[in-house]
């Protein structure tokens, strides 16, 4: 009793598969369903599970007998269609309501997205580092005086640039004229700088003067170009209780300073080492901009097809990471979402553009990793696991991180840092024009496999250190390289103060 199976691949990467189920077999199971019904219905004049097959037809109706045998037959006829159409689905496949008669069963099977690059080689695009001035290392010096603050409680009315603790309430007004909340907190720190806090606004101007105990109540109007959308122009008021008061003392600007994270005995030895960490992060950018730039260049060459359930995929993955990042923030979600006074399905639709371009980047640098033969060595991967732990001084905790990239979930994202820097490397080399020849790449790569081969034949004949160099494959290590692309790549395990200042 072999399934007829239709199939078509649409526009979209889809199969539309139609799957006519032999009649024999709806019968059969038909009557099994009706042997199963004749054991739960009371059908009068017969024991639980006596009454025949005709009378449980006429008592519950043969198109809905036909409907339950259906049901039952529904698993199994897709795991057979699967094995017939000998796919891998890329994502859940769709069953459509069968038609009855006969039974035709008909699924949606998403299949992998297709990716052609075109002549991506061609591209010449320059990587434009920005200088790092004079200016930026003192702005960073003085971030780092900030850092190692001291701060005191004082007696006496806030000032600007003191820390005040406040307690109280605050709402806004919004498209609606409906009241929402925009500040509660029973004890919090608020530093008094009007370009930081509210800015544009009065709000700091109206704790200034006051002194630990006062009432304040401060109502203004955001400015319309303010920078959250949400805000700008609306009214807002505030009702607070200044709680302390507390002044901020920065130390000097000299050899001390350089002195108290232990690691440095002049100022001019910081100096140094932040202008350092600044023209690392003038590189990231860099790298960053013209990986930008690049992928675009590529986008316009490539010819993609996907299936709608892969962009799907990425809607959720968007929505998921913004609801993680407003639950850190201390929001509930529906809170979060009345404030926007957005539904989900509503935000869903907003990230469709901004999900688009991840997945099609992601697309690219997949494809292009695999067309270029770039595969990560397993010698890189374990310098770059001891780079990692490196910044921890106890040793148990080292060995407990060194674990955690070379078994566990740290592996993996550390693996993709790794492929991404070499995807840059390579696309910063084709956009200069001295690319490696592609033919002879692909050369290599069939005799390192060539050699992997005799190597595993003769196993037994080799020590370790003579066995192959282990290496990763694009595929194993391809951990979403498009949101790799849209952090800063070669994050250290442990962030340094000069880091720290440098942002």
């Amino acid at each position: 009793m072999a399934l007829t199976i239709h199939q078509e691949e649409d526009a979209q990467r889809q199969l539309q598969v139609k799957v006519e189920v032999p009649e024999e077999r709806v019968q059969k199971e038909m009557r099994r369903k009706a042997r199963v019904l004749a054991r739960e219905l009371h059908v009068p004049g017969f024991r639980p599970g006596k009454a025949p097959y005709n009378v449980i037809v006429s008592r519950v109706g043969e198109d809905a007998l036909r409907a339950e045998a259906a049901d039952g037959l529904l698993q199994a006829v897709f795991q057979e269609m699967l094995e017939e159409i000998a796919v891998e689905p890329y994502a859940q496949v769709k069953a459509d309501n069968p038609q009855m008669n006969p039974l035709t069963f008909e699924f949606v099977v998403p299949l992998s997205p297709v990716t052609e690059l075109g002549d991506y080689r061609s591209i010449r695009q320059a990587k434009e580092v920005v200088a790092v001035t004079d200016e930026a290392v003192a702005d960073a010096l003085e971030h780092l005086r900030t850092h190692h603050e001291v701060v005191e409680p004082v007696d006496r009315p806030v000032q600007a640039g003191d820390i005040a603790t406040v307690g109280g309430t605050g709402s806004f007004v919004d498209a609606n004229g409906n009241a929402q909340p925009l500040f509660n907190e029973e004890r919090t720190d608020l530093l008094m700088d009007e370009d930081v806090l509210f800015k544009g606004t009065p709000f700091v101007a109206g704790l200034l003067g006051h002194e630990a105990g006062d009432g304040v109540e401060i109502a203004f109007t955001f400015p319309e170009d303010y920078d959250d959308d949400t805000l700008a122009g609306r009214d807002a008021s505030f009702q607070l209780t200044i709680l302390d008061v507390k002044k901020r003392e920065l130390p000097e600007l000299d050899d001390d300073l350089a002195k108290q994270d232990g690691k440095y005995e002049t100022l001019d030895e910081l100096r140094d080492a932040l202008r350092s960490e600044l023209e690392k992060q003038a590189e990231q950018q860099a790298r960053n901009d013209f990986l930008e730039q690049m992928l675009d260049e590529m986008l316009a060459l490539a010819t993609l097809n996907y299936p709608p359930a892969a962009l799907e995929a990425e809607l959720d993955e968007l929505v998921e990471d913004l609801k993680t990042q407003v639950t850190r923030s201390g929001w509930e979600w529906d809170d979060y979402l009345r404030l926007q006074n957005e539904s989900e399905e509503a935000l869903r639709e907003q990230m469709q553009e901004n999900a688009a371009t991840r997945l099609k980047r992601n697309l690219i640098l997949t494809k292009f990793a695999v067309e270029e033969k770039l595969t990560l060595a397993e010698d890189a991967m374990a310098a770059a696991i001891e780079k990692q732990v490196s910044g921890f001084e106890q040793e148990g905790l080292r060995d407990y991180m060194r674990n955690y990239f070379l078994n566990g979930p740290g592996r993996e994202t550390l693996a993709s840092q790794l492929l991404m820097d070499l995807i840059v490397d390579r696309l910063e080399a084709i956009g200069a024009g001295n690319a490696p020849d592609l033919d002879a790449l692909v050369e290599e790569a069939e005799t390192t496999a060539d050699e992997v081969s005799a190597d595993e034949v003769s196993a037994d004949e080799v020590s370790v250190d003579e066995t192959a160099e282990d290496e990763t494959s694009v595929d194993e290590a391809s951990a979403a390289p498009a949101e790799m692309a849209a952090d800063e790549a070669g994050t250290e395990a442990a962030e340094s103060p000069e880091a720290a200042a440098a942002e």
